[in-house]
């Protein structure tokens, strides 16, 4: 009997103790995996910096593609196409200048190369006092957009009174304001009637030599946002903004998407895309970061021992000892009764 009873607890403690060495293997095991895991799933932490999928710093980079400011001297190149295009006129290396002296200004008009845009019968019919007044308009589209040559002079002195495209009273009422005073385009928003009426009086969309496309004081609004950021990061980074800023107006007028605020310049457009793709990233991180810091404090509720499996396996000879004792207490109990 006594051998019947030891044959049979060996029986019962064997897959015990096969089971417990299973799951300590396991649980041996199960560290390294995780480990594995995590090293492929996480976002490396490193002195602040989160990198996920590559850096931060490449995903940012990317961004600023198709990017209208990304090349200053192609968007300035891009705007003054645009207006020797519309005014007939090339910019010029040696403009007309501030000229007041209007015997000189009637030399420069009669001169050989000017022949097939005014004749020296049509420059003396025009008075001194007509003369000074285009001398005066042409030395503020020089200003509004780029130094213009004794041929662009000639063309706002025939839009002015030969075809008459241009009123010279509507344009002196309005010359106070002067938009090369503003040192950002968000700043003219504030007085968008004043801009109206300047662009209504020297750039009207029937004028011969600069039209501009008419905008109502949303679209004229939008696209002055666009330009700001283009403005800004130029004169940052070259200390002035060229061409002026209604050669700006005037190319970004007949861009629907721009006029309709669909779209913002580029500065606007990667600072948010760093921001989202940065926060998206931190995110993730965070995320996933949580998920080790639960599995720690799952891990340290087992009190003093260690991580390694050895809490199930004492449990478990824990529970072979008292299987044991109940044994032989049957047996000490059946021993007696004989």
């Amino acid at each position: 009997m006594k051998k019947t009873l030891f044959a049979l607890s060996l029986i019962m403690l064997f897959p015990i103790g096969a089971n417990a060495e299973t799951e300590s293997s396991t649980a041996d095991n199960a560290p390294a995996a995780t480990e594995q895991t995590a090293s492929i799933e996480s976002p490396t932490v490193n002195s602040g910096t989160i990198e996920s999928s590559g850096t931060v710093n490449s995903t940012v980079a990317s961004a600023t593609d198709n990017s209208e400011v990304k090349d200053i001297q192609q968007a300035k190149d891009d705007t003054i196409d645009q207006i020797e295009k519309e005014t007939g006129v090339k910019k010029s290396s040696d403009p007309i200048g501030s000229e007041h002296d209007t015997n000189k200004i009637r030399e420069m008009l009669k001169g050989e190369t000017m022949k097939s845009i005014i004749t020296p019968s049509e420059v003396d019919s025009y008075t001194d006092q007509q003369l000074l007044n285009a001398m005066t308009l042409c030395e503020r589209i020089s200003s509004d957009t780029y130094g213009l040559d004794v041929s662009g002079y000639a063309r706002i002195l025939q839009a002015l009174y030969k075809d008459k495209s241009l009123s010279w009273d509507k344009i002196e009422n309005i010359m106070n304001y002067n938009p090369s005073n503003y040192t950002n385009a968000l700043e003219m928003i504030d007085q968008i009637d004043s801009l109206q009426a300047y662009l209504a009086a020297l750039y009207p969309s029937n004028s011969s030599f600069m039209p501009i496309r008419q905008m109502s004081n949303q679209e004229l609004s939008n696209v002055l946002k666009y330009i700001s950021p283009i403005q800004e990061k130029m004169i940052g980074t070259e200390g002035d903004f060229f061409p002026g800023i209604i050669a700006w107006i005037s190319r970004y007028a007949e861009k629907d998407e721009v006029r309709n605020g669909v779209t913002t310049s580029s500065t606007t457009e990667t600072s948010t895309t760093e921001s989202s793709t940065v926060t998206s990233t931190t995110n993730s991180a965070e995320n996933k970061a949580p998920a080790k810091d639960n599995n720690d404090k799952k891990e340290d509720k087992g009190g003093f021992l260690p991580k390694t499996g050895e809490e199930r396996r004492t449990w478990l000879t824990a529970a072979g000892v008292i299987i044991l004792a109940i044994i032989a207490f049957i047996m000490i109990r059946r021993n007696r009764k004989k």
